[in-house]
């Protein structure tokens, strides 16, 4: 039955706060998740204040600040396990298709990419190369293969991102599988084959696929549904077909 247009007014109204209290809801979940992080370190340090307290001031500030550095890591793990832990109590889950920006498809993709958020700001991009940024992309969802050097905390949407063996993604790249079409959002997987190298600041939007031992020049963008073959060399913005482009060259300037 088809609504009218005070019902449909209605509900769209509905939808819009039902938005955003569930954008203060993210809100308060982000301080309960940093707060629970917070706790050991924080506990630690106190610790270490109360342990020290029959040595001279200098020392005991000295254990204080390797505590602080001890403290960082300590807070910045548990967090790791804390948005992973919170995606899966919550079921924030992401699937390919086109969304309305009100569903409840859409609302749980913003939960999902506020734990992927929380842990980039607050301790991935300390972690750039190592293998607890692999192991955290993995929690969430992630295939990633054996290898792999991610020098970027610029990759969203992961449980949808399929990464092959050793793949070198330079600094700065943005690697996303979403994108907004009037009002909707879009969700599609990106593949990305074995022995791949993404250049510096180059960005990959949604549905992508980049052939094995293929190569991105820095700073190209590739727009949604780009496919690059096998030992392709592309680049720039839109991402093109590099050697093509020289082939082309070379036989105009032969004619």
């Amino acid at each position: 039955m088809e609504l009218s247009k005070e019902q449909k007014k209605k509900k769209e109204e509905q939808e819009a706060l039902h938005f955003e209290l569930w954008k203060i809801f993210l809100h308060i979940l982000a301080a309960v998740v940093l707060g629970l992080g917070f706790f050991p370190m924080v506990y630690f340090l106190v610790s270490v204040w109360h342990w020290t307290a029959g040595s001279d001031l200098w020392l005991r500030v000295l254990f204080f600040s390797f505590s602080i550095g001890f403290g960082y890591f300590l807070f910045g793990f548990i967090t790791l396990f804390l948005c992973a832990f919170t995606k899966n109590l919550f079921g924030f889950k992401i699937a390919p298709g086109l969304y309305g920006i009100h569903s409840q498809e859409a609302l749980g993709w913003m939960g999902y990419n506020l734990m992927i958020l929380i842990a980039n700001g607050v301790f991935l991009d300390v972690l750039r190369l190592s293998p607890f940024q692999t192991l955290f992309y993995r929690w969430m969802g992630a295939k990633v293969g054996k290898g792999a050097n991610i020098n970027t905390g610029g990759l969203a949407d992961l449980s949808m991102l399929e990464i092959g063996d050793n793949v070198l993604i330079g600094g700065g790249v943005a690697l996303i599988c979403h994108a907004s079409e009037r009002g909707f959002l879009r969700l599609a997987s990106t593949k990305i084959g074995n022995n791949v190298s993404i250049g510096l600041a180059s960005v990959i939007m949604p549905d992508c696929e980049i052939g094995d031992g293929a190569s991105v020049a820095p700073c190209s963008f590739l727009p949604k549904g780009t496919r690059i073959p096998p030992r392709g060399l592309w680049g720039g913005n839109p991402a093109r077909d590099l050697r093509a482009e020289r082939r082309a060259l070379a036989a105009g300037e032969a004619l």
